[in-house]
């Protein structure tokens, strides 16, 4: 070798990465690059001072096949040979290495082994770590080198993993390595052509990834699973690069999702109920939402295509009452927040018409971005019969809270305006006499409205009133529509007149409106029905209640006024209870005249109701509206007083009267008085309330008459009981003058007994009895002998038993007088001793009347204090103290007790 190109290989081999060694046959060193004191630690001149062989730094474990790496060299002058080994470094580490080796012995320029060394020992590790990683896979890596004009599909494969390949396919690698067609030949035949097709993409698309799921016979399994390869080609190294792992459960949940989703979606399809899904365009801007699906009940129900119902954010479709409570329950569950996930709402069609919903919500995952599936119910036909129902309880609750019809009519119509929703409203009664319609509940601006002088036929409340539903699109362009109302009807305003029935009799009419023009829908009208049918019957009820309980009213009126009558004898206050029950009607003014025959006047009784002071005070038969029913004994009508002012006109126009009744008050032919009736106003009392006014004008004609007669009796019976005190009187003189008892004993004990009685308490419907008894105390003394009654000496046994019989005498003679049967207490007992010792009947205690025990402590009382023909008088303080002395023995204890202490009190 010359030395100008040795030098330049020798500085090559000097700064190269590869070592270099020339060996003599026998394997000795005769040359080593100064790269080795680098790369393996060696002194590159050691085999300069010993004899170093190279096979003595090889791994021992590699030595026999480095050894007959050697002789192949040795054998095969000229060729390079190559070879993998490892080498042991001068710090006792293990070096990879690739050799290159050329025998150039016959060479006269080299005579030597040329042997050069690669370092790759950081590959190995390197392939060790990827080797780890590709095993740490759980799908199959491999690798096909693919020739020019080679089908990709079977090019030979030159890596396949050896334990995924095994676990993924059931089959050795080897035999994959071996035959090309073999992995082909267990593709299932329907996806053989598809996999053979995304090999050939991937070749004709360098650096695309290409895809391929498919079936595989497995080799272990014996069944077909499902793989899936992603494949990429690199052109520079000509390596197509795959990686197949099992996809079999990801592909059965696929298959389950795919056939779910088909379910469901043949489900939402079929199904009778509204299905949607909505979710947020925007992640980031809930508020975005619309609609991702709509069934096709979706799209009956609402009119909509799904075009136009993906234009919108999904609750412009709600209704507005109930938008907000949507929208903010959906953006809640879109949120992650747990809001109620089932509730009723309503939604507008197309057409405009209201539907009602059963909703139910839950939040889901579409495509990584949450979503909202709802399920909708049509319950417009349940909910309009729950509505219904509703309101029919709510007006009844309405109508329950009075028994007073104005007030059940304000509560009924409040109630009607907030079911319906009607702006203004109006309940009107109907009555026969005269037919009208009042207005007794308004809201709105139906209040302003003047009301009708007369039922017209066609109007909107007259049609109603004929049965008809009434209509109006336009209330304030309506010809139906009277005409003074027309002003104070504000525009775009619709509305309806609904009969308010009871079976099939009119009772009023229910007026609603609404704004802008708005009808009630056909389930609204239906509502509405019952609402009126409810109030209608309720109406009647009330009606029928107030006229009963007026009847009622009425006849307690003439009850009162009968009794009030009779239980007075003044005139003035039977009267006032007349006026009292007068003005229960709906009258103004009132005023009784009372007959004077002798002076043929009519004079003012009574009167109310007028602003001036007083009325005129008398009249003359036949003058004015008075006299002439008074003359002609018939009642007398005026319905305008401004033409027909009577007999005092400026008192008419000071009162302001516009309408006067009447009537004569006659009894069996006789002319008591007249009753005259006024209002300020056009006569329209009810047909009923005549009746009653003409009733009472009777009941007080015959009131005043039995008023008369009664004071007749009362006078005939105040002169027959004075005849009758008279005739008692006559008897108690007879028998003083007859008894020689000393004058006035009788009328001094009857007031001296009284006095006790009521001390005591005896009622005073008593008293006249007693009276009575005390007058007759001793009357039966005139049956007894003057041998014995006027005896001046005491009284033998059997005179006394004689004497002792005139309590017995006066018994028998007045029992047969009713007048007297109470009285005969006195002179049938008052012998009669406490201690039951007395006479005639030996009664004892409570035994003895309690009006004999009055009267006995007062006679005997009077006797002692009195003088007799036998003895004088005993003074006061005796007598009191006999009396005393006798209490429990001869008198009542408690007689005795009150009679000790008026005497106290009287003294």
């Amino acid at each position: 070798m010359a030395k100008g190109p040795l030098v330049s290989f020798q500085a090559l081999v000097e700064n190269a990465r590869d070592l270099v060694y020339v060996l003599d046959a026998g394997g000795a060193i005769r040359y080593a690059s100064p790269n080795v004191r680098q790369v393996l630690g060696y002194d590159p001149e050691g085999h300069t001072r010993e004899t170093l062989y190279a096979l003595d730094f090889v791994h021992p474990e590699d030595r026999t096949y480095a050894e007959a790496a050697l002789e192949d060299l040795l054998r095969h002058p000229g060729k390079t040979r190559e070879f993998r080994l490892r080498l042991l470094d001068a710090w006792g580490r293990v070096r990879a290495v690739r050799v290159w080796g050329r025998n150039l012995l016959e060479d006269p320029a080299v005579r030597g082994i040329i042997i050069n060394v690669h370092d790759e020992t950081e590959l190995e590790a390197e392939r060790a770590r990827l080797k780890s990683v590709l095993e740490a896979l759980p799908g199959a890596v491999y690798q096909a080198r693919v020739e020019e004009g080679q089908d990709p599909a079977y090019a030979p494969l030159a890596y396949a993993a050896p334990k995924q390949t095994q676990e993924v396919l059931g089959y050795p690698a080897e035999a994959l390595l071996e035959d090309p067609a073999f992995f082909f030949a267990k593709v299932h035949p329907e996806d053989r052509a598809q996999v053979e097709e995304a090999v050939r993409r991937a070749v004709a698309h360098p650096g695309e990834v290409q895809i391929a799921t498919y079936r595989f016979l497995h080799g272990q399994k014996g069944t077909y699973v499902w793989l899936r390869d992603t494949l990429i080609y690199d052109p520079e190294t000509r390596l197509l690069t795959g990686y197949t792992y099992d996809v079999n459960e990801e592909v059965a949940q696929e298959q389950a999702r795919t056939e779910s989703e088909a379910l469901f979606r043949t489900l939402a399809e079929t199904a009778p109920a509204l299905i949607l899904l909505w979710q947020a365009e925007d992640p980031k801007d809930l508020t975005s939402a619309r609609l991702a699906f709509a069934n096709r009940e979706a799209l009956r129900l609402t009119g909509y295509t799904l075009e136009e119902l993906q234009a919108k954010p999904i609750w412009e479709f709600v209704h507005p009452q109930d938008r907000e409570v949507v929208r903010a329950r959906g953006l809640a569950r879109l949120k992650g927040e747990a809001p109620p996930t089932r509730y009723t709402f309503r939604v507008l069609t197309k057409e405009g018409q209201v539907r009602w919903l059963d909703y139910s919500a839950a939040r889901v995952e579409v495509q990584g971005r949450p979503a909202v599936l709802g399920v909708g119910l049509d319950i417009t036909e349940a909910k309009e019969r729950e509505r219904t129902l509703e309101a029919f309880a709510q007006v009844a609750l309405a109508l329950r809270q009075s028994e007073n019809l104005k007030e059940m009519m304000e509560s009924a119509l409040d109630a009607a305006l907030r079911i319906t929703e009607a702006g203004a409203g109006a309940l009107l009664l109907y009555e026969e006499d005269p037919p009208r319609l009042t207005e007794e509940a308004a809201r709105g601006f139906i209040r302003r409205l003047p009301g009708a002088p007369r039922l017209e036929e066609k109007s909107l409340t007259g049609l109603a009133l004929k049965g008809q539903v009434v209509l109006s699109p336009d209330l304030k362009n309506d010809p139906r529509l009277r005409e003074a109302a027309r002003p104070h009807i504000p525009e775009g305003w619709a509305g309806l007149a609904h009969p308010l029935l009871a079976g099939k009799n009119p009772v009023g009419v229910l007026l609603l409106a609404w704004p802008r023009g708005r009808l009630p829908t056909p389930p609204e009208l239906e509502r509405i029905q019952v609402l009126a049918e409810t109030i209608g019957n309720a109406v009647r009820r009330a009606q029928l209640r107030e006229k009963l309980a007026k009847r009622v009213a009425h006849l307690e009126a003439l009850r009162q006024v009968d009794q009030a009558i009779l239980a007075s004898m003044d005139l003035a206050p039977s009267l006032e209870i007349l006026l009292d029950k007068l003005f229960l009607l709906p009258l103004d003014a009132a005023a009784f005249f009372l007959c004077a025959p002798r002076e043929k006047t009519l004079r003012l009784a009574a009167h109310r109701g007028f602003r001036t002071p007083a009325p005129p005070q008398t009249l003359l038969l036949g003058q004015g509206h008075v006299g002439r029913a008074a003359l002609t004994g018939e009642k007398v009508a005026v319905d305008d007083l401004r033409r027909e002012p009577g007999s005092h006109p400026e008192f008419t126009r000071e009162e302001g009267l516009v309408a006067e009744r009447a009537y004569p008050l006659l009894a069996r032919g006789s002319l008591l008085g007249v009753l005259a009736v006024f209002t300020r106003r056009p006569w329209d009392l009810l047909g009923e309330d005549e009746a009653f006014l003409e009733a009472l004008v009777g009941q007080s004609a015959l009131a005043l008459d039995n008023l008369r007669v009664l004071r007749d009796l009362q006078k005939s019976q105040r002169e027959l009981e004075a005849a009758y005190e008279l005739t008692l009187w006559g008897w108690a003189k007879a028998v003083e003058l007859r008894d020689q008892e000393t004058a006035g004993h009788t009328e001094r004990v009857t007031a001296l007994t009284l006095r006790l009685a009521k001390a005591l308490g005896v009622p005073e419907e008593d008293l006249d009895d007693l009276r009575r008894g005390a007058i007759l105390h001793d009357v039966g003394k005139i049956a007894i002998p003057d041998s014995i009654l006027l005896k001046p000496g005491p009284l033998t046994e059997e005179e006394w038993a004689v004497m002792k019989l005139h309590p017995v005498y006066a018994y028998e003679w007045l029992s047969g007088i009713p007048f007297l049967k109470k009285a005969l207490e006195v002179p049938y007992a008052h012998h009669e001793r406490w201690d039951g010792s007395g006479y005639p009947r030996g009664l004892k205690g409570l035994e003895i009347p309690l009006s004999a025990r009055i009267f006995a402590v007062a006679d005997v009382y009077d006797a002692l204090t009195s003088d007799r023909p036998y003895r004088k008088a005993w003074p006061k303080e005796k007598a009191l103290a006999y009396i005393r002395e006798e209490a429990g023995k001869q008198f009542d204890p408690e007689v005795v007790e009150a009679f000790l202490k008026l005497m106290a009190e009287e003294a």
